[in-house]
């Protein structure tokens, strides 16, 4: 059985379902025939459907836009590029220093001291001047004393013992000699006595005298006999006599020489030719022996009676820290000058290569001498001694001196600021810059050592 749906002009039919139990047919033909459904307009649609090609279209030519424009402008932004400071590498002289405060000597100085305490009676006058600081003096020259009376009186009477010494054994000589000639008379009586025996022993035997005569030279034998041997021990006695007063004389000697030691232990005398640097003593002061204080160098200066030196040598005493000194070495060169020569520029925060051109230009060029195997047992350091200085003249006894001494040159070396080098595992980097492209390249290179200007 069929039914019919009515439908009204305004309605739409958009879906017809069947039910498991009943089927509805629709007789299309009888619909269409009835009813005319309307159309509906296909613009909007199409207007969308433009709209989206439209953006799809334009999305994709503007990424390509994009992604061209990103393409050439890459080469000219260069964002992997960082400006950089460029160094010029310089090839010339390069020199390691060790730098170190140290102190001036005399070469030759004297500490003169008084061996023995008392009121000091002298002091030498230079052209009617008494002695002073800077005058010249001379080897062998008095300079000063102290009350030597007891040592002169000691002198005195060691000269007298002398002289009675001397006496004595020209006394013992002159009895030596006596006795010498004792005893070759006595020698001369013994052989006579025996000849006149043997003749008169033979007119015994003959017959010709009698037994009382021949007994008679008999006894003259040996009486010369016993005459020989009184000679012989005058001798002997006659040398011990010599030896005594020798002896006498040695030891009279001995005193003289102690007592004219003792009055040298009042004196000072300049050993040296040259000049008195320091004297800190008046004449009538008094003087003990104590007050000589030789702590150290300075201090020994400073309370020494008189010191003499040699104003044509100085050496200069430094010591250095043990890991700078094992690069030091006699013979390599030094630059000395003294502390206020170079005080205003270290203050103003002069580099160190300036204040080597001061000492360069100020001071004046020696070379190490000696370098000690040991350190020093106070401060652990090395000690270490400049000399064969080429001028002196900018030098003072016991002045404060800085010191740089050069423990490597290289001629040619290639020099560089120590800032341009990286370093990466133990290993040294330096970037090269090529001038073709602008590019910097990396090279390992060797490090040296680093100079007063850091290079």
């Amino acid at each position: 059985m069929s039914s019919e749906i009515p439908y009204s002009q305004t309605d739409t039919v958009h879906n017809l379902s069947a039910s498991s139990d009943t089927d509805i047919e629709i007789n299309q033909q009888t619909s269409s025939a009835r009813f005319r459904r309307p159309k509906r307009s296909l613009w909007p649609a199409i207007t969308i459907l433009m709209l989206l090609v439209t953006g799809i279209v334009g999305w994709r030519i503007h990424r390509r836009l994009v992604s061209s424009n990103v393409d050439k402008a890459a080469p000219l932004v260069a964002p992997s590029r960082l400006p950089v400071r460029v160094v010029e590498v310089q090839t010339g002289l390069a020199q390691a220093w060790v730098f170190d405060e140290g102190t001036a000597w005399p070469l030759q100085r004297q500490v003169l001291n008084f061996q023995a305490s008392g009121d000091i009676t002298y002091i030498d006058n230079v052209n009617g001047t008494e002695l002073r600081e800077g005058d010249g003096v001379a080897r062998g020259q008095l300079l000063a004393t102290i009350d030597d009376r007891r040592q002169n009186s000691s002198i005195q009477t060691a000269e007298a013992d002398i002289d009675v010494a001397v006496n004595q054994r020209n006394q013992a000589n002159a009895s030596f000699l006596q006795t010498e000639a004792n005893l070759e008379k006595a020698k001369s009586d013994l052989v006579l006595a025996q000849s006149e025996l043997r003749r008169y022993q033979s007119l015994f035997e003959q017959g010709a005298i009698s037994e009382s005569d021949r007994d008679i030279y008999q006894n003259q034998v040996v009486q010369a006999e016993a005459a020989l041997k009184t000679a012989e021990q005058d001798v002997r006695s006659a040398e011990d006599g010599v030896r005594s007063s020798e002896s006498s004389i040695g030891a009279s000697q001995a005193r003289l020489n102690e007592t004219e030691i003792d009055l040298e232990d009042t004196q000072l005398v300049s050993p040296i030719d040259g000049i008195v640097a320091y004297i800190n003593i008046r004449e009538g002061e008094y003087w003990d022996t104590r007050y000589l204080d030789t702590s150290s160098a300075q201090r020994a200066i400073e309370t020494a009676p008189i010191v003499v030196m040699d104003p044509q040598s100085f050496e200069v005493e430094l010591e250095i820290q043990t890991d700078f000194a094992d690069a030091i070495r006699p013979g390599q060169r030094a630059y000395v000058v003294l502390e206020q020569q170079v005080s205003s520029s270290q203050a103003s925060g002069a580099s160190e290569q300036i204040l080597l051109d001061i000492a360069q230009q100020r001071g004046t060029e020696g070379q190490v001498f000696s370098v000690s195997p040991s350190q020093t047992p106070g401060s652990r350091a090395i000690e270490v001694s400049i000399r064969d200085l080429q001028q002196v003249r900018n030098l003072q006894v016991g002045g404060r001196v800085y010191v740089w001494i050069e423990v490597e040159a290289k001629p040619d070396a290639v020099m560089v600021p120590l800032g341009t080098l990286v370093s990466r595992d133990q290993q040294f980097y330096a970037f090269v810059v090529n001038d073709a492209d602008g590019t910097v390249q990396r090279r390992q290179v060797s490090r040296g050592f680093v100079g007063l200007s850091g290079a």
